[in-house]
């Protein structure tokens, strides 16, 4: 058929409108590319300049490379420095940034992964950075990353982070994280999620911060002085520099260094954290050593000199004081057993002094229903039996007084004893280090030396009695113990 006038003409407008079109077109996708060029984010000198800004650091490359499909960049061997004399504040192996031509619009980074980073950095600069406001990134990935913290009198701090993710970093609303990263004191294996934001910029420290933590196979001989393997789990929630954290912790063994001695400790507590400077304030401890039942509370943070110290208040109602002497004791069993009661304040500094020379306790005590564990005292106290092992048919004595430890010294004031047939009233010292003992005070009996089989006055019986045979009806004698732990004397105290 052939073609009309008319239908040639409406053909010739459409090919016309076409070409109109399809110039328009090409000439905003010449402009587009132009401007795309200029405006280019991923260009290696704007991808520098956008890192310094954020990082407040010089920023250079070993190598990099563009890519823009999708849009992108790779950038190998990034140091970033603030101090050209000193060490660099971070580096990173390899650098891949990616992004869509949708986020791009949003001014956001879809994906920002450093392989190989490590940061060194002082605590008082944590938290002082951030990126660019109109810049989001969606995911921040940093796998198998080191951060480290380095201290003026001792070795850094070094995180190793086997897996570390943040979504929506510098973004409205909150930014979530999770990590899996190895403690380094004690050391341990840490695993933690949570949120936080949305970030306070006259206030960063004031963000709020919420999640969970899982600390796992935390070796406490680290610290020299006490040993035994740490697990914790809890929620955390609050502030950067008031962070509420309340959980569990479980030690099936804690052991004191120098005697070797463990027992089982398990504690549910609730504390505030200042994740700033690391400051720990104990609100409340619900502890179980052995079979002590002890509620505690106090703090772990630094003193007017700068060093961190523990300074606890411990009380206990219900206890035994089998498990309460047993780890602090270099005999295989407590000379004692029988039930306890006790408050104690207790400061431990830091240091590397050994753990029962720099302990400060200051404590005041009861122990009921006590049995002397070996009948033969006069010669050795320190070996002794299991508390199901007692005979029934032993004298139970009451011991009460107060005990002020320092330098590894106890110091003993008016420290009561007695039993349905004596009382002695002793006070001096006992030497943690080395056992030795120093005491002084009277022995009351109402019933001669000689006839007397058991009890405490068993104790000194046949070291003083020679002494008294013209006087069988002194009531008060003046006495004194001494040697060591192991081989203590019992015996007149010629010096009263």
């Amino acid at each position: 058929m052939n073609e009309t006038l008319g239908d040639y003409g409406l053909r010739r407008r459409r090919l016309r409108l076409t070409a109109i079109v399809g110039t328009i077109l090409l000439l905003a996708l010449l402009a587009g590319v132009v401007l795309l060029h200029h405006f280019w984010p991923f260009a290696e000198a704007a991808v520098r300049s956008n890192l310094s800004e954020a990082f407040s650091a010089n920023v250079r490359f070993g190598s990099f490379h563009e890519k823009y499909f999708p849009p992108g960049c790779v950038a190998e061997n990034v140091v970033f420095q603030r101090d050209d004399d000193g060490a660099p504040l971070a580096q990173i192996r390899r650098l891949t940034i990616t992004s869509g031509l949708g986020a791009l619009l949003r001014h956001h980074v879809s994906l920002f992964r450093a392989e190989g980073m490590h940061v060194t950095v002082a605590t008082k600069s944590l938290g002082q950075n951030q990126l660019r406001k109109q810049t989001t990134i969606d995911k921040f990935v940093a796998d198998d990353a080191e951060l480290e913290i380095p201290r003026k009198d001792s070795l850094a701090l070094r995180f190793v982070f086997h897996s570390f993710s943040l979504n929506n970093l510098n973004g409205q609303g909150v930014t979530k994280f999770a990590a899996v990263f190895d403690n380094p004191l004690p050391r341990g294996a840490i695993s933690t999620t949570g949120q936080f934001g949305p970030w306070n910029k006259s206030d960063p420290a004031a963000t709020a911060v919420s999640g969970k933590y899982k600390f796992e196979n935390a070796d406490l001989s680290v610290f020299k002085s006490i040993a035994g393997t740490l697990s914790s789990d809890g929620n955390f929630g609050g502030t950067f520099k008031h962070m509420m954290v309340e959980g569990d912790t479980r030690i099936p063994s804690f052991v004191v260094a120098s005697t070797g001695h463990g027992v089982p400790l398990d504690s549910h507590f609730s504390a505030v954290v200042n994740a700033l400077n690391g400051d720990v304030t104990l609100q409340r401890v619900a502890a179980q050593f052995g079979k002590d039942i002890i509620n505690a509370k106090g703090s772990i943070a630094r003193r007017e000199d700068g060093k961190r110290s523990a300074i606890l208040d411990l009380a206990c109602d219900r206890g035994r004081v089998e498990d309460t002497f047993y780890p602090f004791i270099h005999s295989p069993k407590s000379p004692l057993a029988g039930e306890i009661a006790f408050q104690m304040h207790v400061v431990v500094p830091s240091g590397h002094e050994p753990f029962l020379k720099k302990l400060q306790a200051d404590s005041k005590f009861k122990i009921h229903n006590a049995r002397f564990t070996n009948r033969d005292l006069e010669t050795r106290v320190s070996l002794v039996a299991s508390p199901h092992d007692h005979d029934e048919t032993d004298t139970l004595a009451n011991f009460q007084g107060g005990v002020k430890l320092n330098h590894g010294i106890a110091h003993f004031t008016n420290l009561s004893v007695h039993d349905d047939g004596a009382a002695a009233l002793l006070s001096g010292s006992y030497d943690l280090t080395d056992q030795k003992v120093n005491l002084h005070g009277k022995l009351k009996t109402e019933a001669s030396l000689a006839k007397t089989t058991h009890g405490i006055k068993a104790v000194f019986a046949k070291a003083i009695e020679p002494f008294f045979k013209k006087k069988p009806h002194e009531t008060v004698v003046p006495v004194h113990v001494g040697g060591t732990y192991s081989h203590p004397n019992f015996g007149l105290d010629m010096g009263s």
